[in-house]
């Protein structure tokens, strides 16, 4: 691959993530304002409906279909398997997606996902720790 390829690919990728990112943030606020638009009643039944108070459904439709991706590798991270959890523990899968969606310490949470310290470290930031620790003592959602 010449220089100039690799530049191309590269302008191509970056030209890529741009679109994407754009059409997230696009998407997140046509989600925000549908739900914003919502009258009263239907505001509170459908954040009764996802067990949560209306403000936390509207940071979690503000943190985007991606806002939790940071639990499911951190679950990964600790030997503990995503879809058992889901399945077996729906609920639980839940809340503490909006935990991860509504974190103030995602940067951390990245890095250390990243470098491979998350293990050691999440429990001094994440506030999904102590379901996370109660998890690992518990061998059948853990996973090789």
């Amino acid at each position: 691959m010449t220089m100039n390829d690799a530049k191309s690919h590269l302008a191509q990728r970056v030209g890529k993530q741009l679109v994407d990112c754009y059409s997230d943030l696009r998407v997140r606020h046509e989600d925000e304002r549908a739900l914003v638009n919502l009258d009263p009643e239907s505001r509170r039944q459908l954040a009764a409906d996802c067990n949560v108070n209306f403000d936390t459904l509207l940071e979690v439709v503000r943190a985007g279909a991606h806002g939790a991706d940071e639990m499911i590798e951190m679950l990964k991270a600790l030997h503990i398997d995503p879809a058992d959890l889901q399945a077996h523990l729906p609920d639980l899968f839940r809340d503490m997606q909006v935990t991860c969606a509504t974190c103030q310490d995602k940067g951390r949470c990245r890095h250390d996902l990243k470098d491979g310290t998350a293990p050691v470290n999440f429990a001094d930031y994440c506030a999904n720790a102590p379901a996370l620790n109660v998890m690992r003592a518990e061998p059948p959602l853990l996973r090789e």
